[in-house]
């Protein structure tokens, strides 16, 4: 009798136990570690901003990205491509939406019926701007697209366009820092 009970309270004990056996250790990740930045893009001092379209919308777009550019106060535009080391070209994409919901409900009591018609629509924006950076040769340097569908207080181009603006100052401060971290080469 007490050798059962031993067997039956190993048995339960191993039972208990095996689940922890089997259980994997959760995997420790790397956080993502970013591409290395184009070096050249240290070297940028004078942009050219192209047309980002004949149409109202690449020339809102184009003001917007100069505007931007102008406040960073970290290199000379210009309107003149011959002169310029850089050139940022750029594409913008508008789409709109719009939905409709409806409702209805009705009743009749007796002879008189009533009801009730509820309905509500949506406009949606949203817009995607893609800019490169080329040299006087065409090579890309840098380029991104980005879409938004707006924010709070603009709509979707402007937050589109902000977005890639900044994030093209981010990557050429990264550049910048990366050539600073890296020896001179000899």
């Amino acid at each position: 009798m007490c050798t059962v009970k031993s067997t039956l309270l190993s048995s339960a004990l191993l039972l208990l136990c095996v689940p922890a056996w089997t259980q994997e250790k959760p995997k420790e990740t790397a956080p993502p570690v970013e591409p290395a930045a184009n070096p050249r893009l240290a070297q940028v001092n004078r942009i050219c901003i192209q047309n980002f379209g004949e149409d109202a919308l690449g020339v809102q777009v184009r003001e917007m990205v100069i505007a931007k550019l102008f406040e960073s106060k970290r290199f000379s535009l210009t309107e003149n491509c011959q002169r310029a080391d850089f050139i940022l070209k750029g594409f913008v994409l508008e789409k709109g939406g719009y939905t409709q919901r409806a409702e209805s409900e009705s009743f009749s009591a007796g002879s008189a019926s009533a009801g009730e018609h509820l309905s509500s629509s949506d406009v949606k924006q949203q817009a995607a701007v893609t800019i490169r950076l080329v040299d006087k040769d065409g090579e890309i340097l840098w380029a991104a697209s980005l879409e938004s569908v707006g924010g709070k207080t603009k709509g979707a181009i402007g937050d589109a366009a902000e977005r890639a603006v900044r994030k093209f100052l981010r990557d050429l401060e990264r550049a910048e820092k990366q050539n600073t971290a890296s020896p001179p080469k000899q």
